[in-house]
């Protein structure tokens, strides 16, 4: 529908204007010519048009388009018309904006001449939301996923992602006089244009859906992890923290983190209480919490302004936990090791006294300890055999002269911990830090309340409800049979042994049939199987099994590398009589992610007939490689990448072994995927 309207200026300014020049003043006639139709668009369009304009009696001065929706004018384009009857070409821009339905818009167009009349028409556009094929979320490293379409405005992508996934999304041209359009973040929205990435964030990384609605302009996931209302920050994919002051006794509503049920809970710290909120047991100060959702637990320790807190001269402030045979929250998956960074606060309790709760088996070792007290989360101030003294007649404090390192705890002779007991340690600097003591109390066995796993039927041993473990008979083609975990497509699974089945929502068995050991981490959510025969770890002779040590290889990433340490051999998956592969991605030794198996600029490793040393895939034995393994990879003793050669990082490469022929004939193949 098109109107034609006239404006004059007011007889006053036109008065004004006579009154100059009389008979060289007209008021004209603009006109136009509209060679476009105008009669649709779609958000996020260029409206095109092309005008004829044209005055015979005066020359013209400007054409406008205006865009209204409703009585708001939305867009605006201005163009100079110096020559008369010419044709001039616009665009103006049809705004994308959220929960605008599909109408009716008003264009109107207006001519105007030097002495100010004008000539406007205007046209009804129905304006409608552009129905995209599928639309594509770039990541900040510059990854491309396809957001395909679900419904009517909803599109999406499922992939093994980081748990924080920065980006923007961006659409097709559609038409002719369609835009690329891009959506970005400003004032916690999402919005069109805008220049920040989209912070999507799972609770967990893993495998989880992306999803954004183009007339809501609503996307997820945005997980926010939160302490009551403290939102924790993202450090990396797995970690996150927060700095909070605390008092004693406070409640705590943890909200937003993966799998919370099953949380490890620190008991020095908090108690947890049936309706799943956290007590805080300590002494009130200012704290940081880091969310560790890899290992599922909340590591604490106590503050000084931004930087860990250390031992002040009168004994307030903190101690710290360095060394051996202890870890937060296993031992065996957690070690704190001489690595300062992972150094555990006690928990101050008060009037100078300082705690760690330990369990026997499960947060320390029971056969032996190693470990120290310090005054700060590093080296530095700590607590030798002459600032330290212990009560108990089981923990002793090393003076150097004793046998015992200077100050490291150790397990008097003839004496252990008992399994699942709870041990707490308190060190006492009341009567200051050069006269500590250390009392050790048992307190009995720890209530243990098993969250049982069965594979196939089998039920896997557990003493901590984290890592299960268990000898079941595979049948390669069916699935494991999982019972007892939830979110199986989060895990990562050795991708020789095992394939995710979307239909049955478990793993399928890839190696050939035989009994196997099969290790399920809960809280790294890994699986894992080593081959075994007559309730043994399999060798070449008695089950087939090979094995692979060496630098460069690891799994699930170069943070386990396999080295050379005997008994920490990988067991090589058989995937038909006489076949072996490992298959992996290429990645940094430092920074590495799970799946990165192999590293781009180091390999040396081989194959060994047990796990550890003895026979192995060297002189009659040795491997050929195949042309494919030649360009990739070297023999000069042990495997190594070939001269010259890196892998490529984030490709996935799959080494193959074929004994078909014998030992004697066996060859190595290595291919990029």
């Amino acid at each position: 529908m098109r109107t034609t309207k006239y404006a004059l200026l007011t007889l006053a300014a036109v008065a004004t204007l006579t009154s100059c020049n009389d008979e060289d003043w007209k008021v004209g006639n603009p006109q136009m010519g509209v060679k476009t139709e105008l009669g649709t668009a779609c958000f996020g369009d260029s409206l095109r048009f092309t005008i004829n304009a044209s005055d015979a009696e005066v020359p013209l001065s400007t054409l406008r388009a205006r865009l209204y929706f409703g009585e708001e004018l939305v867009s605006e384009d201005v163009i100079r018309t110096k020559d008369n009857g010419k044709d001039y070409e616009g665009a103006i821009y049809v705004p994308y904006l959220a929960n605008i339905p599909d109408g009716r818009a008003t264009l109107v167009l207006s001519l105007q001449n030097i002495n100010f009349t004008k000539t406007e028409l205007e046209y009804e556009v129905m304006v409608t939301h552009p129905d995209y094929p599928s639309l594509t979320f770039v990541a900040e490293d510059g990854t491309e996923y396809t957001m395909e379409k679900q419904e009517r405005y909803v599109y999406s992508f499922t992939e093994r992602l980081p748990q924080e996934l920065k980006g923007f999304i961006k659409t097709p041209k559609l038409g002719e006089n369609g835009n690329e359009l891009t959506f970005g973040y400003v004032s916690n929205a999402i919005t069109v244009g805008a220049e920040a990435p989209i912070p999507f964030s799972n609770a967990n990384p893993g495998k989880y859906t992306v999803s954004f609605n183009t007339y809501t302009f609503e996307g997820s996931p945005f997980t926010k992890l939160m302490f009551n209302d403290i939102q924790f920050e993202s450090i990396d994919d797995t970690h996150a923290h927060a700095d909070i002051k605390l008092t004693t006794g406070q409640t705590i509503t943890p909200s937003g983190f993966p799998n919370y049920s099953d949380w490890w809970i620190d008991p020095d710290f908090f108690k947890k209480e049936d309706d799943g909120a956290l007590t805080f047991l300590p002494a009130s100060g200012s704290y940081r919490i880091i969310a560790d959702m890899q290992m599922q637990y909340f590591r604490v320790y106590l503050l000084n302004g931004n930087d860990p807190a250390t031992l002040n001269e009168d004994g307030s402030g903190a101690v710290w936990v360095i060394g051996t045979n202890v870890g937060k929250p296993s031992v065996g998956s957690n070690e704190v090791g001489w690595t300062t960074e992972n150094a555990l606060c006690m928990a101050p309790i008060g009037d100078r006294k300082y705690q760690i709760t330990l369990v026997g088996g499960q947060t320390v070792s029971t056969d032996g300890i190693n470990f120290k007290f310090f005054h700060q989360m590093g080296w530095g101030g700590e607590f030798g055999g002459d600032a330290l003294t212990s009560t108990s007649d089981i923990v002793k404090v090393g003076t150097g002269s004793d046998g015992h390192d200077n100050g490291n705890l150790y397990l008097a002779d003839g004496k252990n911990l008992e399994p699942n007991h709870v041990y707490v340690f308190t060190v006492d600097l009341s009567a200051g830090n050069s006269a500590g003591v250390l009392s050790v109390v048992d307190t009995g066995e720890q209530e243990f309340e098993e969250k049982p796993v069965t594979v196939g039927g089998i039920k896997l041993s557990t003493s901590d409800n984290s890592s299960y473990e268990g000898t079941v008979t595979f049948r390669q083609g069916d699935t494991l049979g999982i019972t007892g975990l939830t979110g199986l497509d989060e895990y990562y699974a050795d991708p020789d042994y095992f394939t995710f089945d979307e239909d049955s929502n478990d793993f399928k068995i890839n190696v050939v049939d035989g009994d196997y050991k099969i290790k399920i981490n809960k809280s790294a959510k890994t699986i894992s199987a080593i081959m075994m025969w007559n309730g043994e770890e399999a060798t070449f002779d008695n089950g087939g099994a090979i094995w692979m040590m060496g630098w460069g290889v690891g799994s699930p990433s170069m943070n386990s590398q396999f080295g050379w340490d005997p008994g920490a051999a990988y067991c090589v998956a058989q995937i038909a009589p006489g076949i072996y592969q490992f298959t992996g991605e290429a990645g940094p030794e430092q920074g590495s992610w799970t799946g990165v198996r192999f590293r781009t600029d180091y390999l040396s490793f081989k194959f060994f007939m047990q796990d550890g040393w003895g026979g192995e895939f060297s002189g009659d034995n040795t491997l050929t490689l195949t042309e494919n393994a030649s360009a990739l990879i070297s023999l000069p003793g042990n495997f190594e990448l070939a001269p010259g050669i890196n892998l490529e990082e984030g490709a996935t490469y799959r080494i193959t072994i074929d004994l078909t022929g014998g030992v004697t004939n066996g060859t190595i193949d290595m291919i990029k995927l």
